[in-house]
């Protein structure tokens, strides 16, 4: 949620500077940057997760810290030229790369493996709800298994699990029309995913994009003068590197879909991490498109993996694939 909010009000306040011409709150002398309101909106965030207990003020926080973190680091083109100049081409893709870097460290918080303390801490979070009257069933036997998952031990421990167990709870929450919307979507692309024309669909786009590859690196060779500069050098270097694991994932297809598609999603990444920091370097803003279209695939590419693992399962088709045995570090829950 943090990592949402901070890349929205980045995109929003670039957007909204855009359409408006770039207003300023001040006069000829006084400026109030927007990079002030973004502080301020991270210190009430720090000041209230210092002041206030409950657990509930942790996705207020996370949204009113994120945004205001967004707004700040908008500005960080003034803050590393002596010119203080907001314009500075290589901002965006630096944005991006502190955005990708956060992404990175949420997700190795969010993958590591919870101790017997920390099941403890968590169970006691479950008791802050059920001292408002606001903790559900789910939450309750969530906290409960993870105890007994992290074999949490000690009187401590002991004490909270009697206690947890016997707290009245509310039943399950129900899911609002937006969660019901966005779950009823969710179950048609899954069900999309397990039919044969979607791996079709995966694979004829690679394919394609694999060509466009080999195309594009051609051209380089034929005519040297379309790169100038180290950037567009880099951009170049990445962008092939990216193309020679998509047309391996083409070559592979026809012998095994999820090797290929392995390869597929390597070459997916290679643009995402890395040619796409120096795409924001050369066009700016204009990048985003070729972002999300990026990231669309390579969800639509797990996506497939997913589906084509699960038939193997089905089927009893596991192969001795070496990269088979990393697949999990592929997965999407």
């Amino acid at each position: 949620m943090f990592l949402v909010c901070a890349v929205a009000s980045v995109l929003g306040n670039r957007v909204f500077l855009i359409i408006t011409g770039y207003p300023q709150i001040g006069n000829s002398t006084l400026h109030i940057s927007h990079a002030i309101w973004g502080a301020l909106m991270m210190a009430i965030a720090v000041i209230i997760a210092i002041a206030f207990l409950p657990p509930f003020t942790r996705t207020f926080i996370a949204v009113l810290g994120g945004a205001g973190f967004g707004w700040f680091i908008d500005e960080l083109g003034k803050f590393i030229t002596q010119d203080v100049n907001y314009f500075f081409r290589p901002t965006i893709a630096l944005i991006y790369i502190v955005f990708m870097v956060m992404y990175l460290v949420f997700r190795s918080i969010q993958g590591r493996p919870f101790g017997p303390e920390e099941a403890v801490l968590n169970a006691l979070e479950a008791l802050k709800s059920a001292a408002l009257g606001r903790l559900d069933e789910t939450t309750r036997q969530a906290s409960l298994a993870l105890l007994h998952e992290t074999g949490a031990s000690g009187s401590i421990a002991e004490h909270v699990t009697t206690v947890l167990s016997d707290v009245p709870a509310l039943p399950p929450r129900q899911p609002g029309r937006i969660e019901l919307r966005a779950m009823r979507a969710r179950s048609r692309y899954r069900a999309f995913t397990e039919k044969a024309v979607f791996a079709k669909l995966i694979s004829t786009v690679l394919v394609i994009m694999a060509i466009g590859k080999v195309l594009f690196v051609f051209e380089i060779a034929d005519d040297h003068s379309v790169i100038q500069g180290v950037v567009e050098w880099a951009s170049v270097v990445s962008s092939v590197l990216a193309g020679v694991f998509i047309v391996t994932g083409a070559v592979v297809l026809h012998r095994s879909r999820l090797r290929a598609y392995v390869w597929f999603d390597r070459g997916l990444l290679v643009e995402i991490l890395l040619t796409q920091v120096f795409v924001f370097a050369q066009r700016q803003l204009a990048g985003v498109v070729g972002l999300a279209v990026n990231i669309g695939l390579w969800a639509m590419v797990h996506s497939a993996m997913r589906a084509e693992r699960e038939r193997e399962v089905i089927h009893g088709e596991h192969s001795l694939d070496p990269d088979s045995a990393s697949l999990a570090t592929y997965a999407v829950p």
